[in-house]
């Protein structure tokens, strides 16, 4: 073989493992939130998604959140993982997600027996693995608020704390469906934004944006006898100014 054809063959190779991964087959979980013990300014998600390859691996997630009627979905991708804990005969599925910054602390943390077998097929193979179809856990949320403001009605609303219990079950509709389309993860969140949306809800991470436009004058031209004069043509900038607004997850879910 000479370095030529090695070359290409190693181009092929990669070429493959690239496609591969970035085909990862999914899994699909539905969450629900159910609000836990004792609470302050705290305003939990009612559901979501977490989305990820199905032998483990960095998934996605959507949060969907139902203030006074207003229902909300929020995405934030490549976020936290879901792997496989064993010892011995036991394994376990486990999704841990956190979200910190200087302020706050939000984890998502949810486990379960990865005892059911689902049918995986590939290119290149054809057999079960191992998955857990519910866990449960936890999700909490501690923000002191004392670097940002807090939007809230009162002045006197300081601070958020709160944890609520975290259910995740798997989807088999939307698996066995990501799994047969062989669907790539950034496809198939955005199937579920989508879905979302026609349901009512819109994105709590959306930015929007104002144009402004300016104003343009033109100078005059005249004549006077025996002299004949031009005057110039002035034109002020006319242009888009752009503002851009990110509306966060609310201070008093943790997330920002």
């Amino acid at each position: 073989m000479n370095r030529t054809t090695g070359l290409l063959l190693l181009s092929l190779v990669l070429l493959f493992c690239s496609a591969s991964a970035s085909r990862a087959q999914l899994i699909v979980y539905k969450l629900a939130f159910d609000q836990a013990g004792e609470t302050i300014n705290y305003r939990p998600y009612q559901g979501g998604y977490y989305i990820a390859p199905v032998n483990g691996g960095t998934g996605s997630l959507i949060l969907t959140q139902t203030t006074s009627g207003v229902k909300k979905y929020y995405t934030y991708a490549s976020f936290g993982e879901l792997f496989v804990a064993a010892k011995g005969d036991s394994r376990k599925s486990v999704i841990s997600c956190t979200a910190a910054n200087s302020v706050s602390t939000t984890t998502f943390f949810a486990i379960g027996s990865a005892d059911d077998r689902l049918q995986l097929t590939t290119r290149s193979s054809d057999g079960d693995i191992f998955v857990a179809r519910s866990l449960s856990g936890y999700a909490v949320s501690a923000d002191s608020e004392r670097d940002l403001p807090y939007s809230s009605s009162s002045a006197s609303d300081i601070g958020v704390a709160g944890v609520s219990y975290l259910r995740a079950t798997m989807d088999e509709g939307l698996t066995v469906q990501a799994i047969d389309g062989n669907v790539t993860l950034t496809a198939e969140v955005t199937a579920l934004q989508t879905q979302l949306t026609s349901q009512g809800y819109t994105n709590g991470l959306s930015t929007t944006t104002t144009a402004g436009t300016g104003t343009t004058g033109t100078g005059s031209t005249g004549s006077t006898a025996g002299t004949t004069g031009t005057s110039g043509t002035g034109t002020t900038n006319t242009g888009t100014a752009s503002t851009s607004t990110t509306s966060g997850v609310s201070t008093s879910t943790g997330l920002r």
